[in-house]
């Protein structure tokens, strides 16, 4: 029987490239041998052997790793490869590349961000009810109404955002709106509630600390999404143009 689909050639099965697979088997060795932030990686004739593959190879390898923010490469004669802490902002980094020719907006960050943070909430709350972890959300939440100035009010939000991610236990939807709150408050970091809103603003982060707190993860899920919407609804009436923006790789403001 004929399986010809017409002029067109079946296209072969995809192969990984040499280096990729390389970048995996070193990262596979980082996390087995325990490596961590600031441990060197072994002189680059070692993994030449280690791996058996030419210095060009090897050298595209440790350049995907550093391109993902995961390793860094230390110029000068005791230099090499060095181990890096991995935040969320390197794995936005190398998203917003794809974002870009997604051609994604950051309206489509905020709507993200509107389904994964109240989510993250509710998560939080039904994992951490009692725990000092809350507590010190709680208290982080009471800390704001005391900031000094607008960049003191943009740590403390950022970091409960952060703080109530992180507290959800689950480490994908952590990297992934971590990232997304750095790549929209490196464009909008200057777009902030007027200041007779911002007590407002950690008023309502206390009730969502409360509510972590209590174990009601409904009640942090509803709050979490109506402080959003409104944040959401204020930059599209102030600023309608900028979340029509399409992110721009490695482009900061």
């Amino acid at each position: 029987m004929s399986t010809s689909t017409g002029n067109f050639a079946r296209r072969p099965p995809r192969k990984d490239k040499l280096a990729n697979n390389v970048a995996q088997s070193l990262l596979g060795d980082i996390r087995r041998l325990g490596l961590s932030a600031g441990d060197q990686l072994p002189k680059e004739a070692d993994m030449l052997l280690e791996y058996g593959v030419g210095r060009g190879t090897m050298r595209e390898a440790l350049r995907v790793l550093e391109t993902c923010g995961l390793i860094s490469l230390k110029p000068g004669p005791r230099g090499g490869p060095v181990v890096q802490s991995v935040h969320p902002e390197d794995f936005g980094r190398v998203a917003s590349l794809f974002f870009q020719f997604a051609e994604v907006t950051y309206r489509e960050v905020v709507e993200a961000r509107l389904i994964l943070e109240p989510m993250a909430a509710r998560l939080a709350a039904e994992r951490q009810k009692g725990s000092q972890a809350a507590r010190e959300l709680l208290s982080l939440a009471r800390s704001g109404v005391d900031a000094p100035d607008d960049g003191a009010y943009l740590h403390i939000t950022g970091d409960f955002h952060g703080s109530v991610i992180a507290l959800s236990g689950n480490s994908l939807i952590t990297l992934v709106s971590q990232s997304l709150a750095e790549i929209y408050r490196d464009r909008v970091q200057g777009v902030l509630f007027p200041k007779t809103r911002q007590k407002d603003v950690h008023s309502v982060h206390t009730d969502v600390a409360e509510a972590i707190l209590a174990g009601d993860g409904a009640r942090a899920e509803a709050l979490m999404r109506d402080h959003m919407d409104q944040y959401a609804h204020y930059v599209a009436k102030k600023h309608p143009a900028l979340l029509d923006e399409i992110i721009i790789w490695g482009n900061r403001r």
